[in-house]
């Protein structure tokens, strides 16, 4: 009977599949929901005996889990995963019934699968406990939709929660306070990933301008034992570096996957160079030096917070590796060397050529998330214009008070700045009080954007990039104006 209903709830998710295309709409979801309905244990059955990853957190999930994917693919690995970047129990549901083909011929074959899943942040538990991972990476939290997670310390129990109904590895960001507190009751598989403390406080002197512009959040600023204050020593951005709590001597856990980087190098051009560490198994960064592993890459992706992404997907594919005993096809050197191959995600840093002109599309959902953009837009040598889009639909949060968080005032902008979206009046208000001048500013409803982006890029000179930050859903609708007006292959393809 399990064998007669999970046939066919695959069946059904195919026939949906079918009639979404027909239509002209993508499969990402609906499928796997269906499936689901049919077959509630379907997951558990499509992940039972095989290698599973995940990834969740705030922010930078999917770029890492693109880096992960690439990485594995590049080492030899067959990768089923959420290309599309949906993340509720439905769209991992979907993209493991479609990745079901190329894992059985893998696997007919002789040849490594993996399946690399990013995970949302509230739904993770009722994921992990079904396709029960050997690796987790947990990248970070900060304040985002706080009409739908609530507070941080509830998604942290969320993650918490879905830790506990498996047995995984955690990977977790050292320089988060609120992220490696997930390690207890957990310490004996708990690994730690991020910055070099040393290199933190280096940059930190020579460039005080460029480090942690925004204040750590109030969810973050206290510790949790004994509600002092931390102290940093140094700090990358937000509420992330090496934090100490003076009253009870809690403190930043030492790494070991770290990453050395120097800001007097633009991090906002491509090729930025940064250096990835592994001190081994039971070691950090301030064990013998001797024994340090360094790789010195050229980042496939721009920008600070794209440091975390790849030095966490560095860790998770060694870690894996260790896990399945594939330590020469995922050693270090392998993984860190693979990560230059990498291609930017789905509105990820992703650059488009649109004939002599680029464009480039950078997903911003909450106050850290626009903060790092905006400093990448200010420091991008190629920065021609930067366009806007502000939707408050209940993917998005319907409060988008949050842009008042971020600290447009040191930041330098383009000279054309492009604004729309359901809520551009928001956005343009914003702008206007950062100091920008009115006459700078071109603002369109979004029934409008489709006419305004084809201005912007209009007025792009050649060889120069047009930014574009939206959120979540007006980068959906960019997307489909981009395949429409310029043939960009849709994202599900």
């Amino acid at each position: 009977m399990a064998s007669l209903r999970y046939h066919f709830a695959i069946f059904c998710a195919k026939g949906t599949k079918l009639a979404l295309h027909l239509m002209g709409r993508g499969a990402t979801t609906l499928p796997g929901k269906v499936a689901a309905r049919i077959d509630p244990k379907i997951l558990a059955r499509l992940c039972s005996g095989r290698d599973c990853l995940t990834i969740t957190g705030t922010n930078g999930k999917t770029t890492t889990t693109h880096m992960i994917t690439d990485i594995f693919r590049n080492c030899g690995y067959t990768v089923v995963t959420n290309v599309s970047g949906a993340n509720l129990l439905s769209g991992v549901t979907t993209s493991m019934i479609f990745g079901l083909k190329d894992m059985k011929k893998a696997e007919k074959e002789g040849r490594k699968v993996i399946c690399v899943l990013e995970t949302d942040e509230a739904a993770f538990g009722k994921i992990a406990c079904q396709i029960k991972p050997k690796v987790s990476v947990v990248t970070n939290l900060f304040r985002d939709q706080l009409d739908r997670f609530g507070e941080l310390s509830h998604t942290r129990e969320l993650i918490a929660k879905g830790l506990d109904t498996c047995e995984a590895d955690i990977l977790l960001n050292s320089d988060d306070s609120l992220v490696s507190e997930l390690h207890k009751g957990r310490e004996d598989r708990t690994f730690y990933y991020g910055f070099s403390s040393r290199s933190m406080k280096e940059n930190n002197e020579k460039y005080p301008g460029k480090s942690g512009l925004l204040p750590a959040s109030s969810d973050a600023e206290y510790c949790t034992e004994c509600k002092e204050k931390y102290t940093y020593n140094s700090r990358s951005f937000g509420h992330l570096g090496d934090f100490a709590c003076e009253k009870c001597g809690k403190k930043r856990v030492p790494a070991r996957f770290f990453a050395k980087y120097d800001l007097s190098k633009n991090p906002a051009n491509e090729g930025y160079e940064v250096t990835l560490c592994d001190a081994g198994y039971g070691r950090n960064e301030f064990d013998d030096p001797s024994k340090i592993l360094e790789k010195t890459v050229k980042l496939p992706v721009p920008g600070i917070h794209n440091m975390y992404n790849s030095v966490s997907a560095v860790a998770a594919c060694v870690r894996m590796g260790e896990k399945i005993g594939d330590t020469e096809g995922l050693s270090f050197g392998k993984c860190a060397s693979a990560l230059e191959h990498v291609e930017a995600a789905f509105g990820r840093m992703e650059k488009i050529s649109i004939g002599s002109k680029k464009i480039c599309v950078m997903l911003v959902k909450n106050p850290v998330g626009l903060d790092r953009a905006l400093s990448l837009v200010a420091g991008a040598e190629d920065a021609d214009g930067m366009y806007m889009l502000l939707n408050s639909n209940i993917a998005d949060g319907k409060d988008v008070s949050w842009i008042w968080d971020v600290d447009f005032e040191s930041k330098t902008f383009p000279q054309k700045v492009y604004v729309s979206g359901d809520r551009y009046g928001d956005m343009m208000l914003r702008i206007l009080y950062s100091g920008v001048e009115r006459e700078r500013i071109i603002a369109r409803r979004m029934e409008e954007c489709a006419e305004l982006l084809d201005q912007a890029i209009s007025t792009t000179a050649d060889g120069k990039c047009l930014y574009i930050l939206p959120n979540y859903t007006s980068m959906l609708a960019l997307r489909s104006i981009l395949v429409k007006r310029y043939h960009l292959k849709d994202f599900w393809k």
